[in-house]
């Protein structure tokens, strides 16, 4: 969907994905190695991730982010999402690091730290819940910090299994005490 939601924590700021984002995107997703754990959609064309943009701007069941590195590389380094709303509850993920230079950093982290808690402080969420290849050790590790816990398992499309995790807004704010630093904000200006 269409919003203005922005936080900011450390040296990461999350905010709309803008069409002009969505080429830099396009490219993380065809590239093997970063989209290894996620559904496969085959190779992406400039045209297909055009109309992805705009059904993800009309879609309220989605809200894209993208996410800045502030401090150093000064520019878009990955992506974090809230999608399948039901009720209370949604889905986090296509949390992505595409950037090289922003790896190892916990950027990853700060940028899905960041969209739960805006999913919990202004989308009046209150369970989160993920799917994360069990293989994927780096998204693995981001969902044991974020305060995740694995209810159970399924066979993935691609082979090996992919975790089910959830984790309760009251979980969530218990794991997080650094909750108090994130800034939240709306840029009203994203779609003028």
């Amino acid at each position: 969907m269409k919003h203005s939601y922005c936080a900011s924590y450390k040296n990461c700021l999350i905010r709309p994905v803008r069409e002009s984002d969505i080429e830099l995107l396009r490219v993380w997703r065809n590239n093997a190695n970063l989209s290894r754990y996620l559904t496969p959609v085959g190779e992406i064309t400039p045209e297909m991730q055009l109309a992805w943009f705009h059904r993800n701007q009309e879609d309220p069941n989605i809200i894209t982010f993208v996410a800045d590195e502030t401090e150093n590389l000064h520019r878009m380094v990955g992506s974090a999402s809230l999608y399948d709303f039901v009720g209370i509850t949604a889905e986090v993920g296509k949390t992505m690091i595409g950037d090289d230079e922003a790896r190892g950093k916990s950027l990853g982290f700060y940028s899905e730290l960041m969209a739960v808690y805006v999913g919990f402080e202004k989308l009046g969420l209150e369970r989160i819940v993920a799917r994360i290849h069990e293989d994927n050790q780096a998204s693995m590790k981001r969902s044991r910090r974020l305060g995740y816990t694995v209810v159970g398992k399924h066979p993935f499309v691609t082979g090996g299994y992919e975790c089910e995790l959830e984790c309760s807004k009251e979980q969530f704010y218990a794991a997080h005490p650094e909750l108090s630093e994130i800034h939240i904000f709306e840029d009203k200006g994203a779609y003028l």
